[in-house]
């Protein structure tokens, strides 16, 4: 059973762990078709095309700044200050001398604005570095070999700058979508882990709990089979729930309930039969000697010729003895020879009422209440049989107390389809050790009789499909109930 019991666990746990891997597949798969949205290599391939145009148009602004520095550092250089306003690629022009002052400015206004210019540090003269820019501007700054200071301002077309704010915004959407991404794919592992322990350990408890009520009773089973093998007919499975598992039990409790009456009633055939086998056999054995014996007592009487009357009287006593005591054995051998060989049952229709009454008419001197079912249908039984099972059950609950009294009832069971016929006495009772054995061969309480009248009266009912049972308590009587079907 504990391999039962781990499949079952396996299973249980294989059927909790599936679903699980398929729904995070398919939401990590459902999350990478999301995710690829915005994050695919077109959109990469795109962004980057995007960049290097940008970037080439910034290029080429600045290239047309820088080359705006160098010929108004030339014109300065050349003291032809005024072709230094003539600036076609800056916007804003300034002119500084190594001590970073303003001398001149195009347009003039813009004069005082360098000193808020952050110039960069140059390794060497007769560079041009950036000067600083922003979304808007591109700005640039020569040193000439003097150490003056040509900067120069050129402001992005709007169509540029927009187009820098587009891919520069695209390129940080991508750049936080991968960032988020990887996050969410983090995210998702992590929270499947953390759903998923949890309900696999409940699936876990769960499994060993459900497996062990599962395998528990059949476990009981096994160990009552095994009993039951060895022969203990006693051993019933304990009815722990009301499910499939509980109607097994009850299935296997009257299973074996079944099988215990019929090994009883095999045994009752088996003494029965031996019984019998000994009835017949005591029948044959005292019935043979008798007729010779009581031949030979006669014939001592008859052929005595003595004139000796003392003698002859006690021939004719001794003889007398003697037929009674044969007539008891006899008797004896009657009642044998009808527990060996039943006769053969003549059935036909009757009504039972008739037969309790004529019955009870043997016994006009003591009192028998009736209390018969006047519905009582006529049905198939043998006349003289039955007979003599009342004839029998009559007789022993007069015998019960010279005072008691007998009520004969009998009563149709329309559902059942069957009579029921009940014998009961206010006598003295049977003993309950006495009473499981009435019914079994040469078993008897009363000083005479050998003990068969009530094994035979049990046979008899058995023959026509009926059955008895007996209840009695010490001092209040006993009560037989027949019934036969109809």
């Amino acid at each position: 059973m504990k391999t039962l019991r781990s499949k079952f666990i396996a299973l249980l746990l294989a059927l909790t762990i599936l679903p699980g891997l398929v729904i995070a597949f398919f939401a990590q798969n459902l999350l990478e078709q999301t995710l690829a949205i915005g994050l695919n290599d077109e959109v990469q391939a795109g962004l980057e095309a995007a960049l290097l145009v940008v970037q080439k148009q910034h290029a080429q602004e600045r290239e047309a700044l820088a080359a705006e520095l160098r010929r108004a550092a030339r014109h300065i250089q050349n003291n032809t200050v005024a072709q230094f306003e003539r600036a076609d690629s800056a916007d804003v022009l300034w002119w500084l001398d190594s001590t970073r002052h303003a001398l001149h400015a195009w347009p003039a206004e813009m004069k005082n604005a360098a000193r808020a210019l952050a110039l960069p540090q140059f390794t060497r003269r007769d560079s041009l570095l950036e000067a600083g820019s922003d979304s808007l501007v591109i700005r640039l700054a020569y040193q000439m070999p003097n150490g003056a200071w040509v900067i120069g301002q050129r402001t992005l077309t709007e169509d540029l700058r927009r187009q820098t704010a587009q891919v520069l915004n695209a390129a940080q959407y991508v750049n936080l979508l991968d960032l988020v991404a990887g996050r969410l794919r983090r995210s998702l592992g992590f929270t499947f882990l953390v759903v998923y322990a949890p309900i696999l350990l409940l699936s876990l408890v769960m499994g060993w709990y459900f497996a062990r009520r599962i395998t528990k009773p059949l476990e009981e089973l096994a160990a009552a089979t095994r009993r039951l093998v060895q022969g203990d007919w006693q051993y019933r499975v304990a009815l722990r729930s009301h499910d499939e598992i509980g109607e097994m039990a009850l299935a296997f409790n009257a299973m074996v309930s079944d099988l215990q009456r019929q090994q009883e009633q095999v045994i009752a055939l088996e003494k029965m039969a031996a019984w019998r086998e000994i009835a017949r056999v005591l029948a044959h054995e005292i019935k043979n000697p008798l007729t010779p014996i009581q031949l030979m007592v006669q014939q001592m009487q008859d052929e005595y010729r003595g004139a000796n009357d003392d003698y002859r009287a006690m021939l004719k006593k001794c003889g007398s003895i003697i037929r009674e005591e044969i007539s008891k054995l006899q008797k004896l051998v009657r009642e044998f020879s009808d527990f060996a060989r039943m006769p053969e049952l003549h059935l036909a229709p009757g009504q039972l009422n008739e037969l309790i009454k004529e019955v009870a008419a043997l016994h006009a001197s003591r009192v028998i209440k009736f209390e018969l079912d006047a519905k009582l249908p006529i049905f198939a039984f043998d006349w003289e049989a039955l007979r003599r099972v009342f004839i029998n059950l009559i007789q022993n609950a007069l015998q019960s107390s010279a005072t008691a009294e007998v009520t004969i009832s009998t009563k149709l069971l329309v559902i059942e389809n069957r009579v029921e016929i009940v014998v009961a006495d206010t006598g003295s009772g049977i003993a309950p050790e006495n009473l499981r054995r009435i019914f079994e061969p040469y078993f008897s309480t009363k000083k005479f009789g050998m003990g068969l009248g009530l094994a035979i009266v049990k046979r008899i009912i058995e023959e026509h499909n009926g059955a008895i049972a007996v209840t009695s308590k010490v001092g209040n009587g006993t009560r037989f109930v027949l019934s036969f079907p109809t």
